[in-house]
């Protein structure tokens, strides 16, 4: 098998398709006419006939690369053929990949586990207690107060009367109903 170094004139991915190809048959070979060499007692990628055909599948490869008229129907008929010579003619259209068979896991069953109750959660703790403060009397006029919580407390006489009723003013807090 002779790879010249370098790239041609088409470019790199002519060629790295070429040495794929040229890998992918040898490691083809290598599996799957394994069993085929150690019954005839030769190894067929060692054969002349398949010395000629990578060769003439190599050329076949410079002219697709070159892209001359008719190369690509001459390279799929010469890769037939390089296959059928160094991988033997009962390997035919089929893939090999050269790879084991997948393996299946078969996952162990699910064991349920017994269900536990969870414990319930601790009751919230109870609201602040809100203990209405009285207003106080902020400012007077002539008639009537201003509590600290802005309402209007009417003079009435020497009482002070709310939106409900008469309040009680002790020591400057106001209690109206």
């Amino acid at each position: 098998m002779s790879l010249r170094a370098g790239t041609d004139a088409v470019g790199s991915s002519p060629r790295l398709a070429r040495v794929g190809l040229v890998c992918f048959l040898l490691a083809m070979a290598q599996v799957s006419g394994a069993a085929a060499a150690t019954a005839v007692g030769q190894d067929p990628l060692r054969s002349p006939e398949c010395g000629a055909a990578r060769q003439v599948l190599e050329r076949a490869l410079d002219d697709a690369a070159a892209r001359r008229p008719g190369a690509r129907e001459r390279l799929a008929q010469v890769r037939r053929q390089a296959v059928e010579a160094c991988l033997g003619r009962e390997s035919g259209e089929a893939v090999r990949t050269g790879a084991p068979d997948p393996v299946v896991v078969v996952p162990p069953p699910v064991i349920a586990a017994p269900r536990v109750a969870m414990p319930s959660p601790p009751a919230p703790p109870p609201e602040a207690l809100a203990i209405p403060r009285p207003p106080t009397i902020t400012t007077c006029d002539p008639g009537g107060c201003w509590d600290s919580e802005g309402r209007r407390l009417n003079s009435v006489g020497p009482m002070l009367v709310g939106p409900r009723g008469v309040c009680t003013v002790q020591a400057g807090l106001v209690h109206c109903p």
